[in-house]
């Protein structure tokens, strides 16, 4: 889990070092590769007679999973356009402190109602309040940023920055949709059974459920990038010279983000029925942590002052805490 979150939180930074070209042409070439081009060779290599096996599971599972899929699409748009917005640091902690939360919530709710209030379950809950507290340190952080770039940028005779809120709302709403990912685990118990009667091994079940889910979150993503296309003439930007390099950085975006969902899956295969309930939060520290450490390494808050740092530092202590308390929660009974 540890390699996954790092993985994952790592994913979004070369997009710091493709500046000629707009966001649709960096995350359009992210989606292609993380999305369809490396998943289905992953599982046809690693789940035998995969297409057969989806129709013996049923059209629902496979559906519902077609579903989350979707959800994630629009997600995946969102958390891009949040980062750009507001940048990895806490692009990553609001739109993951949210998906946290209800990603463990949603599974045990609806699944093993029976568990809410036992200690394990309040844990879980006390949990999920603590990440909630950390969410809101991270939103004011980002508008004590926001305000002393702008007093910065005004006194140098700058361009003010660009207001938060817009940043902060995209982040949001990609926090609510994410968790799909989860849910597609958590719900797609028919494709893993059928993955395990056919002889995948358990580290390897979880790649069945994948190629829909990834398939179905690039109808939308890719539909939403050919409109900026249209929309900013921006297609052209993919043959400008001395951007040749910028594809690589974009495979490569899609080549750990992609190796880190498939571990995921692994490991949440082999923590059982609460795997989706307290491998998640797991999952979602590490990549907050390490989204922040590369934030703070490309400078994303070097003109915001001392207190921001402060307040944003808190706010991820918050989610840490949150999250340790989570990871608690699985060693009880």
């Amino acid at each position: 889990m540890l390699v996954a979150g790092v993985l994952n939180g790592s994913f979004a930074s070369p997009t710091k070092y493709t500046t000629k070209w707009k966001w649709e042409n960096i995350w359009a070439v992210w989606a292609v590769v993380a999305l369809f081009i490396t998943i289905w060779p992953t599982a046809i290599l690693t789940v035998p007679d995969l297409f057969s096996l989806y129709g013996l599971a049923g059209t629902g599972p496979l559906l519902l999973v077609v579903a989350f899929g979707l959800g994630n699409g629009v997600a995946q748009i969102f958390f891009g356009l949040g980062v750009a917005a507001i940048g990895l640091s806490l692009g990553f902690a609001i739109a993951i402190g949210i998906s946290t939360a209800l990603g463990s919530l949603g599974p045990l709710v609806l699944q093993q109602p029976e568990l809410v209030f036992t200690k394990k379950g309040l844990t879980i809950l006390a949990g999920v309040a603590v990440i909630l507290v950390g969410i809101a340190l991270c939103a004011v952080a980002g508008k004590a940023k926001d305000k002393a770039m702008s007093a910065g940028a005004a006194a140098g005779g700058e361009a003010p920055a660009k207001p938060i809120l817009k940043g902060l709302m995209l982040s949001v709403i990609a926090g609510v949709l994410s968790p799909t990912v989860n849910f597609a685990v958590a719900f797609g118990g028919p494709l893993l059974k059928q993955a395990a009667a056919h002889g995948a091994s358990q580290a390897f079940q979880a790649n069945v459920i994948w190629p829909p889910f990834l398939t179905a979150t690039l109808i939308p993503y890719i539909s939403y990038c050919a409109l900026l296309w249209k929309k900013n003439g921006s297609f052209r930007f993919f043959s400008l010279e001395g951007t040749s390099h910028y594809y690589g950085l974009g495979a490569i975006m899609g080549l750990l983000w992609t190796s880190s969902l498939v571990m995921y899956g692994a490991v949440t295969t082999y923590m059982g029925t609460l795997g989706p309930v307290l491998g998640w939060p797991l999952f979602m520290s590490v990549i907050i942590i390490t989204s922040n450490v590369w934030g703070f390494a490309t400078g994303e808050w070097k003109q915001a002052g001392a207190k921001p740092v402060k307040i944003m530092l808190s706010g991820i202590g918050f989610l840490i805490l949150g999250f340790v308390t989570l990871a608690y929660a699985s060693s009880l009974s």
